[in-house]
């Protein structure tokens, strides 16, 4: 399933994103604070008839507030990204990957370009947006366990592309789907990549896995053009190959695991991002595909 350009109001993704930010304000920063006003009370209580329980009031209060300092910091990381003028965009994403994963728990595989320093300032920053948004959605809905995060600069643009082995999900059809259904992720997206010319693709298959990809272009195309451009295809690894040529041969992710000595869950993950870099929706869809095209 593709999303490519726009037709969602710049005003009405920000505005969303307001909301969400307040949201995040009183689930991470409230809660804490409200535990770290009820400590007080208890510390206060507790301070001149039981001098025990004051100390442990005491330890709990400086525990929440470093978990809220921590919280604090990680969202003026995610609002401002100083990282990526400080640092340049490959730095900026391993520091967000590790975010995610203290955030969510999830394992965050980063394939990065050694020339990203070399992309523009604005370029940089719709890509950190993407894969930042991309990130949170794999961690907060898809109940995810891997991601995989790649970025690639070549001659004519950035391709930029965010394999998640979570739930998956049906995207939206049309092109303001992502606001009618409550999908502000998939909007946020569009409109950043929309901004420098771009286009987004999503390809999801449920209890696979999401890949979103992402392509920016060096020079924006002109306003007005409507060409959507050819499918945001992206080469097979040589160990999704390896898994494809078990999937074209019958084989159960089990078998496939067994033959390449990897895990169930391993072999999954690189499923869906095979199904995704092919745009199929099943297995024999990409058997089909792989046999078609001299893939295995």
């Amino acid at each position: 399933m593709r999303i490519v350009g726009t037709q969602i109001s710049a005003n009405a993704v920000r505005e969303e994103e307001r909301r969400r930010l307040a949201r995040l304000l009183e689930q991470r920063l409230g809660q804490s604070l409200n535990v770290l006003l009820a400590q007080a009370n208890a510390y206060h209580a507790a301070l001149s008839r039981s001098p025990g329980h004051a100390r442990q009031a005491t330890r709990t209060l400086a525990e929440v507030a470093a978990r809220a300092l921590a919280d604090l910091r990680d969202l003026m990381a995610d609002l401002n990204p100083s990282d990526i003028d400080d640092l340049g965009l490959g730095p900026a994403l391993e520091m967000l990957s590790l975010r995610i994963e203290r955030r969510y728990g999830l394992t965050v595989t980063l394939d990065l370009s050694e020339r990203a320093i070399d992309i523009s300032s604005h370029l940089a920053l719709a890509a950190y947006r993407i894969a930042q948004e991309a990130l949170h959605n794999a961690g907060q809905h898809a109940g995810a366990g891997r991601v995989g995060l790649s970025l690639r600069l070549e001659r004519d643009g950035v391709r930029l592309t965010i394999a998640d082995d979570g739930d998956g999900f049906q995207p939206p059809k049309p092109l303001g789907a992502p606001v009618s259904e409550g999908k502000w992720g998939l909007a946020e997206m569009t409109e950043q990549a929309a901004e420098v010319g771009g286009r987004v693709e999503v390809s999801s298959v449920l209890g696979v896995g999401t890949q979103v990809r992402a392509y920016l272009p060096m020079v924006p195309r002109e306003q007005g053009d409507d060409d959507v451009g050819e499918p945001l295809v992206e080469p097979l690894t040589p160990r999704e190959r390896e898994v494809l040529a078990g999937v074209a041969a019958g084989q159960t992710n089990k078998q496939i695991a067994a033959r390449l000595g990897i895990s169930d869950r391993t072999v999954q993950f690189h499923l869906g991002n095979v199904l995704g870099k092919l745009g199929v929706a099943s297995r024999t869809e990409a058997a089909v595909l792989a046999l078609q095209r001299g893939l295995v």
